[in-house]
């Protein structure tokens, strides 16, 4: 069977080729997440906490994230650092870096977050160390001037000189800015003469 164009064939061609060129254009369904993360933005926490928890309890990243930080800073829910720290760490467990981020910088700057660890710099700087190695900038920047401190890490220049390139690798410009300022004040190692 040979294939013959008809009058009827040109006649829903055009049309179809039309359609599909503009398919990539049209608007695509929007998930429950979407709808709610528009509801975050346009500020109705309420609602979207209560669309955000059963996201998150049918295992979604990135509901759990949003959700770990309407509890940290008590935005439709009241504040609760643990339950902040309950959902990122299950947004963690699926290897979002952003959540061990957000776990690492409540440990070192939240108020209830640091009582329940009996080392909160220790346990800030394991969440940086995750972060980082996830491919997280800040995390890396932020453990990079841990180990300037030696704030739950042993104080050691060159690892802090290894996360501050880690980090300036990625374009952040702060730990260019460290970068710099700690290999200029680091001191270099002798090299032993041979006798």
């Amino acid at each position: 069977m040979t294939y013959k164009e008809t009058p009827m064939h040109s006649k829903w061609i055009a049309p179809l080729a039309v359609a599909c060129t503009l398919l990539p254009v049209l608007p695509v369904s929007a998930t429950p997440l979407d709808e709610t993360l528009k509801v975050l933005e346009a500020g109705g926490d309420a609602k979207a906490v209560e669309v955000l928890t059963k996201i998150a309890n049918e295992g979604n990243p990135l509901a759990q994230l949003r959700l770990g930080d309407l509890y940290f800073h008590g935005k439709g829910v009241t504040e609760d650092e643990n339950m902040a720290i309950f959902w990122w760490k299950k947004s963690a467990a699926s290897g979002n870096a952003e959540a061990m981020y957000q776990i690492a910088h409540a440990y070192l700057f939240g108020n209830t977050a640091a009582k329940g660890v009996a080392d909160p710099d220790r346990e800030a700087a394991t969440w940086y160390f995750q972060a980082a190695s996830a491919g997280h900038a800040e995390a890396a920047y932020t453990l990079g001037l841990l180990f300037i401190a030696g704030k739950g890490v042993v104080e050691d220049r060159n690892e802090a000189i290894r996360w501050f390139r880690i980090a300036a690798g990625k374009g952040h410009a702060e730990a260019r800015k460290a970068l710099e300022t700690t290999e200029k004040s680091t001191p270099r190692p002798v090299a032993k003469s041979k006798r």
